[in-house]
């Protein structure tokens, strides 16, 4: 009895509820959204795809291409995100709700060269 009534809730969910799939190319995994949150809370679900980070905008770990969809975003931190790369779809996920289903790549921070005292910087 239970399980059938679980089994059309999750449908149910699904298609009204979390009614965008968001396939996330470099981990080759789709997961649903819907459009009252930011990708970045939807995908919180999902830890083990995604980078951790503070969810507002601030440390830029959320960096994405979005290669098709459509959606709306909030302001991007100039910091992290330069106007040529929000007009060319590079945004952060904490900012953007989708509208329709997307597909996003997360592009890696590029980690800082250490210097230590004594090094030989070529």
């Amino acid at each position: 009895m239970f399980k059938g009534l679980f089994s059309f809730t999750n449908t149910f969910t699904k298609r009204y509820f979390l009614k965008y799939s968001i396939l996330i190319k470099n981990a080759d995994k789709a997961i649903f959204c819907g459009e009252d949150k930011d990708l970045m809370t939807s995908l919180k679900s999902q830890s083990s795809l995604i980078p951790k980070g503070c969810h507002n905008g601030a440390c830029g770990v959320c960096k994405i291409q979005v290669h098709s969809g459509k959606y709306v975003k909030s302001q991007m931190n100039r910091k992290h995100i330069s106007t040529d790369e929000e007009s060319n779809d590079v945004v952060l996920a904490c900012k953007v709700f989708p509208k329709s289903d997307m597909e996003i790549e997360f592009i890696q921070k590029k980690k800082k060269n250490k210097y230590y005292l004594g090094d030989k910087i070529n």
